[in-house]
């Protein structure tokens, strides 16, 4: 790859960032170009960093083939596998590719990963790495024996020494053990092929693989190899020591041969521990990786140290955390000792005068403000939304003026716990407060606290006195069972309910209502503009299980259970919650055939019908049918008819005629390769025939609605408002429709249309009631801004793959992984039977009455492990909520503060509890204050909703956003971030705080430092400092002059 080629890359990666995220890559390069080698991107949360760091892979690929124009070696190191999943393809701008199985990503398997890449690199022509590291599972190795790759590829590369040949069964059964199925299943086999793969490609270089690895290992590391024979030779296993000192080995060859050029610490603030002056063999190891002369290092993070610390949490840890991290991270940046000096005086003089600063000018002390801000910038960079606008103009907490309403069963709820948990454990126990007001039916989710344990340990030895009553501490599994109504006992959960099935019918919505609806929505949404889903987050580890099995019953009941009422005779068997879930009232309906209707793709009803020309007119849907239908009647007298019975078929067949023999058959064959089959699909296996023609088919009469019901299909049929949105993918079409029918063949779906539609119930055949839902609830604008946010992934792909990839995304696994697929949980609820059969230690404590299903809402909670499964599943639950569809209400612990979106249709954030340091306001709130943001949308929605489209409405609205408001060079932070003031849709921060309490306090104490913490930011004892402001200064709006400023674009404008 020659220098002209890399500038035509640097030139294509900088015109696609936005103008504040150029600023910060040729900041960054002019740092490098200095000699500057640690650079540190702390942009607020949602502004873009990995898109910094794409730039900056291009600027320093060029910048390094100016220096030596050799292979340009870029190593990425972030937190977990979902983030390098995430990330790593927007960061391949040389296309370097071989990203499929990240699990390879430790660093003792990187000498492969190395060569592999070279190969390609060599084969594709390109002089470009790019290898990702996660820090946890790459750097840190004191606990457990590794992964099976990584002893699968340890093994392999034994093998191939002469030492260990008479030892093969041996290292095998040592290597394998906690592992053998996967062993011997895939990974043995596996890593075997990749080495003899890179063997044999390598064969005729100067470095053939793994000849070089293996005399490294033999010239140092003879002790080791040794130790590892001796061990085989007297028939002992391998301890962890001695397997962790092998992965250590291996880590320690990978370092020296990965000399990167640049490295990239994405959340770099979860390994601190990698900038520690530990003594061990994998501290020196890392400080050898980062401290090479010839390697830059690019620290991202947005909390690179904690930004504030409260007075409480030094109080109750040995040191000021925010000092301590905000020093240790500046003498990483200024590693020389000369630059620490310099720092470390400059900052103080700073701090001493911020200190007293009611002795001196505001003036004046911005002069030293100024000195020490320059010292920061020579090695950081930070750009927030300060910057275009203040947090209320983005804010909207109207919600915490107004305290909780509290119902007196939530009194006695509190007092029944209290006399329990006091009658078991003694005069001294008690529930606490915040568990009480956080939790409805305590023990019912309280499984792996200390309380329970405490009064199951209790229960264990006095079983007489085991509770047999519910009372108002259990869920009530008999209310649940008919789909009864639960007791309010707590105002939290009430208010929720209150967002969800009050403000707003939500539970009668299937997905999230469209920004910029194509005409009037109608039925179930008429009334839904400004729906969001809700994010919300608590201390308490039980309140995401309780908020996803309650809401969604509470969902479900007033849907399911709704139905239920009216169910025949025949089914009140099955109309209970714990019926089978293949039996559970109401059935499914999409069947027998019924199905297909929603499912062929008919280019002819897609181009009769277009959203743009109508929404340009302002028609409303009356309108629309009218028009679609005249054109379709054309179309009719076309088709020759059949006398005898209505026949439904000319749903589909009419369809067919229209768009052509070869269409349809082409159709057909996918629709029978897919094993959709029914008694019905006689009809398609017809036309499939070679020779046949829609003249073979006996049909009877057309239906007298023919028209109507098409023209609803060419407007919100499923598989035609996707081939009309993905260019004209009838296969694709066809198969995301059928995961679309699949949701709408589940039992709380079905419920939801049956109610959407009573009156039509009887009347018309259930599959049309599905497509006047689509068409009320205008699917087409919804898939169409879905598929516009999906673009934003899938930007940095060739043009003519971006279709398939967005496609495989929805669609995932056989329609079942996707972003639109189904996603449920169960999760487990006790009960006082289940509590006594515990305690008694009975055989299957649990039966189905002790678990909830959750799908309307579901949980986000933290789990330590980071395998593939877990990575999985986490992904699965964040793609799910950044869908349209359902969930609607997603519950997390602190483990979905950091590293996260949320925002493509969420702007409301519940704080369950409120957070105890201020700045987790911002850090929750930026889940969802983030690019091109919901609240963004409906608001450019709002405003440029009556002007008229060419093509794409979504790339439009924000192009003439940008026209209208980005003026004199204003950052672009505008309008993809923000709006300035006057925005109808905002952020909205819902804080449910009971009266008189301490929450109130605490609450304003939050937002009051949280105006003001930024002046603070690397001093000792910030709370403290800005308690003297507070006490000294009644305005401090004149104080803001003094918050540090590390943007680059604003210093590039405001020098300009």
């Amino acid at each position: 790859m020659d220098e002209k080629v890399m500038r035509k890359i640097e030139h294509d990666v900088m015109s696609s960032l936005k103008n504040f995220q150029r600023a910060t890559v040729e900041r960054i390069d002019k740092l490098f170009r200095e000699n500057r080698n640690r650079v540190l991107v702390a942009d607020e949360v949602g502004l873009g960093k990995t898109l910094i760091a794409r730039g900056c892979i291009a600027k320093t690929g060029l910048l390094c083939a100016e220096e030596h124009g050799k292979l340009f070696k870029v190593v990425y190191v972030c937190s977990n596998q979902n983030i390098a999943r995430k990330n790593i393809r927007k960061l391949d701008v040389y296309n370097v590719g071989g990203f499929d199985n990240l699990s390879d990503n430790r660093l003792s398997m990187q000498h492969l990963q190395i060569v592999e890449q070279e190969i390609n690199s060599t084969e594709a022509n390109r002089d470009a790495q790019l290898i990702p590291l996660t820090p946890y599972t790459s750097f840190r190795m004191t606990s457990g024996k590794g992964t099976v790759n990584e002893r699968a590829l340890m093994f392999a590369i034994f093998c191939r020494m002469p030492q260990f040949s008479k030892h093969i069964e041996s290292l095998e059964k040592n290597l394998s053990k906690g592992a053998v199925k996967g062993w011997y299943h895939w990974a043995r086999d596996y890593y075997r092929g990749k080495v003899a793969t890179a063997e044999q490609k390598t064969l005729q270089t100067a470095n053939p693989y793994p000849k070089t690895l293996i005399d490294d290992i033999n010239d140092n590391f003879s002790e080791l190899i040794q130790n590892v024979i001796e061990t085989l030779e007297a028939n002992k296993e391998f301890d962890i020591s001695l397997i962790n000192r092998m992965r250590m080995m291996f880590a320690q060859i990978s370092v020296e041969r990965l000399k990167p050029d640049l490295v990239i610490m994405d959340e770099f603030q979860r390994f601190k521990f990698l900038l520690s002056e530990e003594n061990s063999e994998m501290g020196m190891i890392t400080r050898k990786f980062l401290s090479s002369e010839s390697t830059r290092v690019l620290l991202l993070s947005a909390t690179p140290y904690k930004l504030y610390s409260t007075i409480e949490e030094i109080e109750e840890t040995p040191c000021d955390n925010h000092y301590k991290e905000f020093m240790q991270v500046m003498h990483f940046l200024f590693n020389k000792e000369e630059e620490k000096d310099r720092f470390d005086r400059v900052w103080s003089e700073y701090s001493e005068m911020l200190q007293v600063i009611k002795k001196y000018d505001i003036q004046f002390i911005k002069q030293e403000k100024e000195k020490a801000e320059n010292e920061l910038y020579r090695g950081m960079c930070r750009t927030e939304r300060i910057s275009v606008m203040d947090g209320e103009d983005f804010i909207d907490s109207e919600s915490a003026r107004h305290p909780l309403d509290i119902n007196p069963l939530e009194i006695q709820s509190y007092v029944e716990g209290c006399q329990f948990v006091e009658n078991a454990l003694g005069r001294n126990s008690k529930i606490p407060m915040d568990y009480a007001k956080s939790c409805p039916f305590l023990l019912s989710f309280m499984n792996n606290y200390v309380l329970m344990d405490r009064l199951r340990a209790h229960f264990e030895n006095h079983q007489e006195d085991l509770p047999v009553q519910r009372g108002l501490l259990w869920v009530d599994t008999s209310k649940i069972y008919g789909y009864k109504p639960l007791p309010e006992t707590n105002a939290r959960l009430a208010l929720l309910k209150k967002h969800m099935f009050e403000q707003y019918k939500s539970h009668l919505y299937l997905w999230v209502p469209p920004s910029m609806p194509y005409y009037p929505l109608e039925g179930v949404y008429r009334d839904s503009k400004g729906f969001s889903k809700i994010l919300l987050f608590s201390a308490w580890e039980m309140v995401p299980r309780m908020i996803g099995s309650l809401i969604s019953y509470e969902a479900e009941r007033l849907t399911v259970g709704e139905i239920s009422h009216n169910a025949a005779k025949k089914d009140r068997k099955n109309i209970h919650y714990y019926s089978e879930d293949k039996r559970r009232y109401p059935y499914r309906r999409l069947q027998g055939g019924s199905e297909r209707f929603l499912l062929y793709p008919s280019k002819t009803l897609a181009g009769l019908y277009s959203p743009i020309s109508c929404l340009n007119k302002k028609m409303k849907l009356e309108e629309i049918k009218r028009q679609v239908s005249e054109m379709i009647a054309d179309k009719l007298p076309e088709i020759g008819q059949v006398s005898g019975n209505t026949d439904s078929r000319w749903y589909l067949i009419a369809p067919m005629i229209m768009d052509g023999l070869e269409y349809a058959k082409e159709w057909a064959n996918n629709y029978e390769n897919s094993g959709y089959r029914t008694k019905t699909d006689i009809l398609i296996s017809k036309l499939m025939k070679e020779g046949s023609s829609f003249n073979d088919l006996k049909m009877g009469t057309m239906p007298d609605n023919l028209v109507e019901v098409l023209s609803l299909m060419a407007i919100g049929s499923p598989a035609v408002c996707i081939y009309r949105c993905n260019g004209g993918n009838a296969q694709n079409a066809a198969n995301l429709a059928k995961v679309f029918v699949n949701r709408f063949n589940t039992t709380e779906a079905t419920a939801v249309v049956q109610l959407a539609y009573p009156e039509n119930n009887s009347n018309s055949p259930h599959w049309m009631n599905v497509l006047n839902y689509c068409v009320d609830g205008c699917f087409q604008a919804m898939f169409d801004e879905y598929h516009h946010m999906l673009m934003e992934d899938v930007q940095f792909c060739a043009d003519e793959d971006k279709e398939q990839k967005i496609f495989e995304k929805m669609y995932g696994n056989d329609g079942k992984n996707g972003t639109i697929s189904l996603h449920s949980a169960t999760y487990s609820v006790e009960t006082p039977g289940s509590f006594r059969r515990k305690v008694m230690k009975k055989l299957h404590a649990e039966n189905r009455f002790n678990h909830m299903r959750a799908h309307f809402a579901v949980g986000f909670v933290n789990n330590k492990r980071d395998n593939d499964k877990l990575v999985n599943r986490k992904e699965s639950i964040q793609d799910a909520f950044n869908s349209p569809m359902r969930p609607f209400v997603l519950a997390s612990t602190s483990i979905g503060q950091e590293g996260l979106d949320f925002h493509n249709y969420c702007r409301k954030i519940m704080h369950w509890n409120l957070p105890g340091n201020p700045v987790d306001f911002e850090q929750r709130e930026g889940r969802v204050n983030r690019f091109k943001c919901l609240a963004i949308r409906q608001n450019l929605a709002e405003q440029y909703g009556q002007d008229c489209f060419e093509n794409d409405i979504w790339a439009e609205i924000f192009d003439k956003a940008c026209k209208d408001m980005l003026k004199n060079g204003e950052s672009e932070l505008i309008p993809f971030w923000c709006l300035g003031k006057m925005q109808n849709f905002k952020i909205e921060r819902i804080v449910p705080m009971y009266p008189l309490s301490q929450d109130q306090l605490r609450y304003q104490r939050l937002i009051k430092i949280l105006s003001l913490y930024r002046m603070t930011m690397g001093q000792a004892r910030q709370e403290e400092l800005l308690q003297y402001i507070f006490q000294n200064f009644s305005n401090t709006e004149s104080l803001k002059e003094l918050f540090i400023n590390l943007s680059p674009f604003s210093k590039k404008r405001y020098d300009n």
